[in-house]
Parts: structure tokens; sequence; C-alpha cells
């Protein structure tokens, strides 16, 4: 018991001599000390602060960034929408005055019609129209556009008809060649619907002797179509054991035709 008293006394002496050696002149060089300790701590830690700040500002920085460019990508594309539009029109509007140049120029009667449809299986055969009989349209007259001839009507309805393709076998033409009294007839060739098919002049003489590029015109024989429509241009002549044929590049690209003319009059 004396022993634990003594050690309690000892310790009040200890503690006493410190709180008298903790004068205002000791306190302030220990805390001098002490920051001298942490100072460098606390610069980093302030400096971590800054990066975490900046860090922050950075993504949202790059957020920003990454809303601006997908806006910017959503109004380019509507421009390129726009533009492609735009061209579009353009083409077309050329396209219309071309025709109607062609019409206003034009020795024969014509009526414009647009086609309305059009059969995957009878692409080369035959496509409809938006012209009948109400317009003036009747069966065998001659449609075209301001390339050259496109075929002829068949079916003839009130408000439609369908026109028969040149690039159809059954739809012979009479032509002549320019610059030579040859005289032949164009006929379409029998084709799978994935290939456009070739147009062949026949029964031209063996002495021919075609050239690739001579231009191949209606004749007017028959009845039906009027002489000096261009129909194609030669792409290669052949002599056969009993007669000279042609292949003929078709003037009229019949694949993507929209608007064509049925000639329904001599004169207008």
């Amino acid at each position: 018991m004396r022993q634990i008293n003594a050690i309690a006394v000892a310790i009040f002496l200890v503690v006493v001599m410190v709180l008298f050696a903790f004068t205002p002149r000791n306190t302030q060089m220990m805390q001098a000390r002490f920051l001298g300790v942490i100072a460098p701590l606390l610069k980093n830690g302030s400096s971590l602060q800054k990066q975490i700040v900046g860090f922050r500002e950075g993504m949202k920085k790059l957020n920003q960034l990454d809303a601006e460019n997908k806006e910017l990508r959503v109004e380019l594309d509507e421009l390129k929408a726009t533009d492609q539009t735009l061209q579009g029109l353009a083409a077309e509007n050329n396209q219309l005055r071309r025709a109607l140049q062609y019409r206003e120029r034009s020795a024969f009667k014509l009526v414009p019609a647009r086609i309305i449809a059009r059969d995957a299986a009878t692409w080369w055969s035959t496509i409809k129209v938006d012209k009948g009989s109400n317009d003036g349209v009747v069966p065998d007259q001659p449609v075209l556009t301001e390339d050259g001839l496109v075929g002829k009507t068949t079916v003839v309805a009130g408000n439609a008809s369908t026109v028969l393709l040149i690039s159809d076998e059954n739809c012979g033409v009479s032509a002549t060649v320019e610059g030579t009294r040859e005289r032949g007839m164009v006929r379409g060739t029998r084709t799978s619907t994935a290939t456009a098919p070739d147009l062949t002049l026949d029964f031209l003489s063996k002495l021919a002797d075609l050239k690739p590029g001579q231009k191949v015109y209606s004749s007017g024989v028959g009845g039906v179509f009027p002489s000096g429509v261009l129909i194609g241009e030669v792409k290669k002549y052949e002599v056969e054991p009993l007669e000279g044929t042609a292949s003929i590049i078709p003037s009229v690209d019949l694949s993507t035709i929209e608007d064509v003319f049925i000639v329904t009059g001599g004169d207008k």
C-alpha cells in the first residue's frame, strides 16, 4: 500500500513539473515543431485536393464535349440528309426541265405520264403508267422520253395503261442505222430479271459492216412508231450465216425511268 502511494505521488510530481514546463514560450516552440512536422503532409494534401478538383473539372468538361460532339454529329447527319434531298430535287428538277423542253419542241402531240407500277417478274417487259383513255390514250401508241424510244401502249383503261417495253422480245421496231441504207428489226431478248436484256438489230445485210457508236433510229415502217426516234447505238456487229446482226445499247435507261411521254398524235 505504501508502494502504491509512493508511485502516485511520483506521477503527481511529474505532471506538476510538466505543467510548469509548458510556459507560453515552450508551448509556441512545440507548436512550431509540430507544424514543421505536419507542413509537408498539409502541402501534399492540398496538392492532392487540387488534383482531385482538377480531375473532376476535367471530367465535367469531357462530358460537356461528348454531349456537344453528339449534338454536332446529329446536326451533321441532318445536313447530309438535307443535302441528299436537295440533290435529288435538283436532279428531278433538271429532268423535268429537259422533258418540258422536249415536249415544247416536239413535232408530236405528247401526253406526259408517270410510272405507277412495275412487277419484278416482268421488269424488262412492261410498266404501268397513270394515263389512259380519259387522256386520249389508245393501244399501240408509241411511248418515249427525251432520250429516245421506250415502247408502246397495249392494254388501256380509263386512268391507266400498260406499256410494252422495247426490251421485250415481242416488241419489234423497224429501224435504220445512221449513215447507211441498212434496215432491220430491233427486238429485245429473253433474259432473267436480274440482268438487262440485250437489244438486237436483225435482218441486216452481210456487208453492212456497222461500227460501234453508230446511232439506230426508228424507220416508221409498220405504222406504230414514227420515223426518226432514237432507239440506241451499235455496240457490236456480227455476220451470221444468212444475215448481219448487231447488238444495240438502248438510249433510254429502262431500269430507272420514272416519267414518259405517250404519242397521241402526229402534230400538236
